[in-house]
Parts: structure tokens; C-alpha cells; sequence
């Protein structure tokens, strides 16, 4: 009897956490390389496309702690209560056609701690990525996302109707 009062506790508090679960979402996105038309003002280089995406999105750029990236200075996403998170990106083409950024999201406490976030809350999403994802599509970038939303049979946005 006092089995099974433990496993139905159990179960009770494993439901109950389940429901608490925040919506997350992995640190990066990938964008495919596509080339821009022929006009004398769009550059065929990927670095300077990202660049002026970053630009326009409203990301300062910062020294780079590697030659193959583009890094930013961070930027506040949200600041309320005792906590305010910053998130910086760094942006690395892989190969030839696609192009991946990385957000470094990190809360700030008012007590002087300082904690690395190992997920995009739907907040900062919703922040980041419009602004982003225009910009880098402006320059010629699709946006493919991230693994599970390739996967995702729901997402219809390549669909043309």
C-alpha cells in the first residue's frame, strides 16, 4: 500500500513538472547561401552579406576571437525584476552554402552573478529573430532554422500556396 501511495506521489509530481517545462530552443540557427542577382551593388562575399545583415538588424560587431567569424557585442533582450539577460552572436559560414549563428544568451543578476543561459527562451526569440531573420534574408539567406524545425511536418512555411 505504501508502494503504491509513493508511485502515485511520484507520478503526480513528474505531470505536474512536465507542465512547468519552458518553451526552449537550441543556441543556433542555419541559413542557406544563396546567390544575390547580378546587380553592381549586391557582394558575393558571405562575410561582408553578414556584415551588413548584422548591421541591419541592429547588432554591433566586435572583435572576433577566431578569423572565420563574425562576432557582436551583446545586446539587452529583457530586464525586469532582479535579472536582465544580453545575448551576442557569433555567425560562421560552413562551407560554401550555408551560414550558422550561434546566440550566447547570459542573465545578469542585480547581486553581481552572472549565469550562461543554454537555451533561447521564447522571449528573447521573439525579440532576435523577425529583426534577424529579415535582415539576413534581405541579403540572400534562407532561413532554414534549426534541426527539429526541418523536421517538423507541421511547418509549412516552404509550402507555396
Amino acid at each position: 500500500m505504501f508502494r503504491l501511495r509513493v508511485i502515485i506521489l511520484g507520478v503526480a509530481l513528474a505531470t505536474s513538472l512536465a507542465a512547468c517545462a519552458p518553451s526552449i530552443s537550441p543556441l543556433f540557427r542555419d541559413y542557406e547561401v544563396r546567390t544575390l542577382g547580378s546587380s553592381a551593388e549586391s557582394s558575393p562575399d558571405v562575410f561582408a552579406r553578414i556584415r551588413t545583415a548584422l548591421v541591419h538588424a541592429g547588432w554591433t560587431e566586435k572583435e572576433a576571437d577566431a578569423p572565420n567569424i563574425v562576432s557582436t557585442e551583446p545586446r539587452p533582450t529583457s530586464g525586469w525584476g532582479l535579472f536582465r539577460t544580453e545575448v551576442s552572436l557569433d555567425v560562421a559560414p560552413i562551407g560554401d552554402s550555408h551560414v550558422r549563428v550561434l546566440f550566447h544568451p547570459v542573465r545578469y543578476s542585480v547581486f553581481g552573478g552572472r549565469t550562461k543561459i543554454s537555451y533561447l527562451g521564447r522571449g528573447e526569440r521573439g525579440f532576435i529573430l523577425p529583426d534577424l531573420n529579415a535582415a539576413f534574408e534581405a541579403q540572400g539567406f534562407v532561413v532554414l532554422g534549426t534541426p527539429e524545425e526541418r523536421d517538423d511536418p507541421n511547418n509549412s512555411e516552404d509550402e507555396e500556396t
